[in-house]
């Protein structure tokens, strides 16, 4: 997944991106984990889940915080 020119910008040493692009990153990542997701009772570990999920947690870390968690 790329970040369009105006989901992003980067100024000196930092970087913003948009609230919905990492909501649409997170999206992403999380349906393309699915197609990956181990079956049950199956003893490998396909490596794409755990790095598309990964990818997926970083986004949802990120997200946290800019609102407060619901529970």
């Amino acid at each position: 997944m790329v970040l369009e020119k105006d989901e992003y910008r980067i100024e000196g040493d930092g970087i913003w991106i948009s609230k919905k692009a990492l909501e649409e990153c997170r999206d992403h990542y999380c349906k393309v984990a699915n197609k990956f997701k181990p079956k049950p009772k199956k003893q490998d570990l396909d490596f794409r889940w755990s790095f598309y999920v990964g990818k997926a947690d970083m986004c949802i870390d990120l997200l946290k915080h800019f609102e407060p968690l619901e529970l």
